[in-house]
């Protein structure tokens, strides 16, 4: 069974169930954040888990996006059906979606028809969030998708990565459409310069212990296989 394990005051983290994303949980003074969404698939497990941590999915006020493909996006639409949280997104991809162009979702490729959505929080390099005590700093970091982020929680030690970075020495794929090769590696080469303890990746486990030293092993490895 899995549920939210808390990974510092304020902030949970739940490893994914089957094609959803991993999903992090800030609840800070009045805010309720969810980073990452998962498919939509398990809407009703992710609401009785976060209930147990005093939260529910109508009650969330922000959900942020480190990328908008579906196993990241899609369980944003049955959330927006019963709330109005804020979504955010880096401005590469929520520009294409406010324009009514849902290509980089990769929706299609997956035979799922995502309804149009309004992306409210254009996300920047440097773009710093604040929830509550809670302040997060956006990277840019190409290379899995053209807008992939990963968010910097600051005087924390903690990275959330989506799927640029995972434990091992593994980070994502680079074949889907805006993917690139060289974008990614100088991305990984940037995390393993980053200052952090603890990474929580959009797939796998989190890297609780020698976060650093799997974000450099992650990079090596990039470099290695892509020849550069």
């Amino acid at each position: 069974m899995n549920v939210f394990d808390k990974i510092a005051d304020s902030i949970y983290f739940l490893v994914s169930r089957s094609m959803d994303s991993n999903m992090t949980f800030i609840q800070s003074g009045d805010s309720h954040v969810l980073i990452d969404a998962g498919t939509g698939m398990n809407y009703h497990a992710l609401d009785k888990d976060l209930q147990t941590l005093g939260s529910s999915l109508p009650q969330l006020t922000d959900i942020i996006l480190t990328h908008s493909h579906i196993d990241h996006i899609g369980g944003v639409i049955p959330i927006v059906e019963e709330a109005s949280p804020k979504i955010h997104l880096h401005k590469a991809e929520a520009e294409p979606i406010n324009q009514g162009n849902m290509s980089q979702t990769l929706s299609n490729t997956f035979g799922v028809d995502l309804p149009p959505l309004k992306i409210e929080g254009i996300l920047e390099e440097g773009t710093v969030l604040e929830f509550g005590d809670i302040k997060m700093e956006v990277a840019h970091t190409p290379g899995h998708s053209l807008g992939s982020i990963c968010l910097d929680i600051l005087d924390t030690g903690i990275i959330i990565t989506g799927d640029t970075l995972f434990p091992g020495g593994s980070f994502g794929r680079t074949d889907f459409p805006t993917g690139d090769d060289r974008a990614l590696v100088e991305s990984l080469k940037r995390i393993s310069e980053m200052s952090f303890m603890i990474g929580l990746p959009g797939h796998m486990h989190a890297m609780k212990v020698n976060a650093k030293k799997s974000a450099l092993a992650s990079y090596n490895v990039a470099k290695t296989m892509f020849r550069m």
